[in-house]
């Protein structure tokens, strides 16, 4: 009777915390679908003594490796921003690299644009991004340095954005949240409602929290705080994820880091199969760097908690049915992540109006509930990191060593976009 007692009573305990954790979710949700609503696409002004002094210049480093897919689009983007004064230094591993003949196309396109194309990369860690990188770091003119992936879209007004957030008080790098430039297409479909949803919930969240969680394919940092390393930025290069890495310095010497009030655009017309890879790539990543993190985002997402929520409600509650309140709380998972990616959206804008009906959207959604727990418990199996056609593998803390660089991969021609 004893140990009964004693069973029901841990039943019991373990129910409520199960109970408090699902209104903890569905009250961080929502707050996130406010938040993204009304911080999002909000139009900024420089205040006139800003104007008067004169608006900073911006030095933009590209590393690009081959074509990706829309790369002429992306990087004219790049080419129209509505700032004064920039440079674009776009990065190339070699003088061959099929992207030259885009970039000098653009080159000559915008002659009024400073840019200038580099083809040297400099040796100083595993990670092939930052090596990419120095030659462009090095030569870069001004203080406040933008790293941007090939792959990344970028809005007219997203780098005065960007300058006007880092010119607050304290804040030492602004990062945009990944999204997905809207295009037509299940595929980019799915890259939405990924990024736009559970994605986009954790990383609004994790930020509202003061929690690090910084993209590095769009962000602004001031280089006088990177330069305070002996190294400066080479010093990043012993981390495949230099930017989690980077924020963390820039945060160690009392600065904030900001969101952007734009979100990255990136280009979501790659197979799902590469997403899928990137995917278990980050959460590799994040299990060797913060592991708590792993464990608490499998009894966060959605066939999960609805599975822990079946049993814990109609144990307290023995009239309900643990069929029904998985279902209900599929249902409002699923209009609580639609609601989330149109606040991802600019839904003033032409460009950003969904291309979907609400089936596809259901289509892509259930794709992305069934993979996400699967990709997390593929990258605990995983003892290696897979990148650009090289392998890698982890320490604790993040620190990581090349396994082999020489061995072909499958599917090796068919690059994902990074």
């Amino acid at each position: 009777m004893l140990h009964s007692s004693y069973l029901h009573y841990a039943q019991l305990a373990a129910a409520l915390f199960v109970v408090a954790m699902l209104a903890v979710l569905l009250t961080a949700y929502i707050l996130a679908i406010i938040w993204a609503r009304v911080y999002f696409y909000r139009r900024v002004n420089f205040s006139p003594d800003m104007l008067e002094a004169g608006l900073p210049g911006v030095s933009i480093i590209k590393p690009l490796v081959g074509i990706d897919r829309n790369v002429y689009a992306n990087l004219e983007t790049f080419f129209t921003l509505q700032y004064p004064k920039y440079e674009l230094l776009f990065c190339l591993e070699s003088d061959s690299d099929s992207a030259r003949m885009v970039i000098e196309t653009l080159m000559e396109k915008y002659p009024a644009v400073e840019a200038r194309l580099l083809c040297s990369p400099i040796l100083c860690g595993v990670n092939p991004k930052i090596n990419n990188m120095m030659q462009g770091y090095q030569t870069a003119k001004h203080q406040l340095v933008l790293i941007s992936d090939s792959g990344v879209k970028m809005r007219p007004e997203a780098l005065a954005d960007m300058v006007w957030c880092i010119n607050q008080k304290d804040v030492g790098l602004v990062h945009q949240m990944p999204f997905v430039d809207q295009r037509p297409g299940f595929r980019s479909l799915v890259h939405s409602a990924y990024f736009g949803c559970s994605h986009a919930k954790s990383y609004i969240s994790a930020n509202c929290l003061g929690i690090t969680c910084c993209t590095g394919m769009s962000c602004l940092f001031r280089r006088q705080v990177v330069d305070e390393l002996p190294s400066g930025l080479a010093y990043f290069g012993r981390y495949l994820a230099e930017d989690f890495f980077l924020a963390q310095h820039i945060q160690s010497r009392g600065y904030r880091v900001s969101v952007s009030h734009y979100p990255a655009l990136q280009d979501g017309t790659g197979e799902v199969r590469f997403l899928q890879r990137r995917l278990i790539r980050w959460a590799q990543l994040r299990t060797a760097m913060v592991p708590h993190i792993i464990l608490l985002e499998l009894i966060a997402e959605c066939l999960a908690a609805g599975l822990l929520g079946a049993w814990a409600l109609p144990f307290l509650f023995p009239s309900l049915n643990p069929c029904a309140c998985f279902l209900i709380h599929c249902l409002t998972w699923l209009l609580a992540d639609y609601a989330m990616l149109r606040s991802c959206m600019d839904t003033a804008g032409v460009d950003e109006k969904p291309q979907f009906g609400r089936v596809e959207f259901v289509c892509a959604w259930l794709l992305c509930v069934g993979m996400t727990p699967l990709n997390l418990l593929v990258s605990l199996s995983r003892s290696e990191i897979v990148w650009r056609n090289r392998r890698f593998r982890l320490s604790w803390g993040g620190a990581t060593h090349e396994v082999s660089s020489q061995q072909k991969l499958t599917n090796a021609s068919s690059k994902p976009t990074l």
